[in-house]
């Protein structure tokens, strides 16, 4: 995938430092990565209890520091998202996690596709998830 725009979710970001060669062709400075806060935080969250939390965190702030990555912070319009979706998953009875509806309501206020390994996502309406 070249020249597109995508939320890039915590396992998508761990998923490509495994190796899972599905990531490959989507993390390239070619395009445009947003990273939800939320996803920052879930990551520092896991290097915290990890053997590797120095190198984990360079490695975070390699890719944050990169010209083609932007962080997503919460606007109000983000709340706004975030509860429609809680409300039509919760209508539905297929709750997700709430960090996991905060990635998806930036994915959609960002327009974007949401590259992921959660199947989780799938279940939010009007959501757009990258296809592995």
């Amino acid at each position: 995938m070249t020249g597109a725009q995508f939320v890039l979710d915590t396992s998508a970001y761990s998923g490509f430092n495994r190796g899972d060669k599905r990531l490959k062709t989507w993390l390239h400075a070619d395009n445009q990565i947003v990273v939800p806060l939320v996803v920052i935080g879930e990551l520092r969250a896991g290097f915290s209890l990890g053997t590797k939390r120095k190198e984990n965190e360079e490695l975070l702030q390699k890719l944050l520091d990169s010209p083609n990555v932007i962080t997503a912070t919460i606007t109000d319009k983000t709340t706004i998202l975030f509860a429609e979706i809680y409300r039509r998953l919760r209508q539905a009875g297929t709750p997700i996690g709430t960090n996991d509806m905060w990635i998806a309501a930036l994915a959609l206020e960002h327009d974007s596709l949401l590259l992921t390994l959660d199947s989780d996502f799938y279940r939010v309406p009007d959501l757009l998830v990258a296809k592995l």
